[in-house]
């Protein structure tokens, strides 16, 4: 016979789940938004170029 998925088990493991500090990312201050990171640097290789449209994809788009 088997067990569904959202039975629980009859017999306890002794295994103890840890609390772990919830990760958190700090938000950008309105200055750093308005002006950009200040410690930033780019690390492009090349400059960025759009690429041309074909034929075909200037005449179906709209």
């Amino acid at each position: 016979m088997c067990i569904p998925h959202g039975a629980v088990a009859t017999k306890d493991n002794g295994y103890i789940k840890e609390d772990k500090p919830k990760k958190h990312i700090e938000k950008p201050s309105e200055q750093m938004m308005k002006e950009g990171d200040p410690d930033f640097v780019d690390e492009r290789t090349k400059p960025y170029k759009p690429k041309k449209k074909s034929f075909f994809g200037s005449l179906f788009s709209d």
